[in-house]
């Protein structure tokens, strides 16, 4: 299973001054999900201080809408015993 990027936890670090680099290191992240956080961030304009009294999973939709969103379909079965 995928775990979801710890967004809020990244952006936290990285108004601390913390580098990419670093805030993945210490994270046990991939430096691409770390930019990815990052990137997403300064698309949407947001910073650690619009997003401190968030949920993490506020946090996470706000920077990637429609992610990790999943559909339910069950099939009906057309065969015949």
């Amino acid at each position: 299973m995928v775990r979801k990027i710890q967004a809020k936890l990244v952006l936290r670090l990285h108004a601390q001054g913390l580098s990419g680099r670093a805030i993945a290191r210490s994270q046990g992240m991939s430096r691409r999900s770390v930019s990815d956080v990052l990137d997403a961030a300064r698309a949407v304009g947001v910073g650690w201080d619009d997003v401190a009294g968030k949920t993490d999973g506020e946090v996470y939709a706000l920077l990637f809408p429609g992610r990790g969103e999943r559909e339910m379909y069950f099939v009906k079965s057309v065969f015949r015993v």
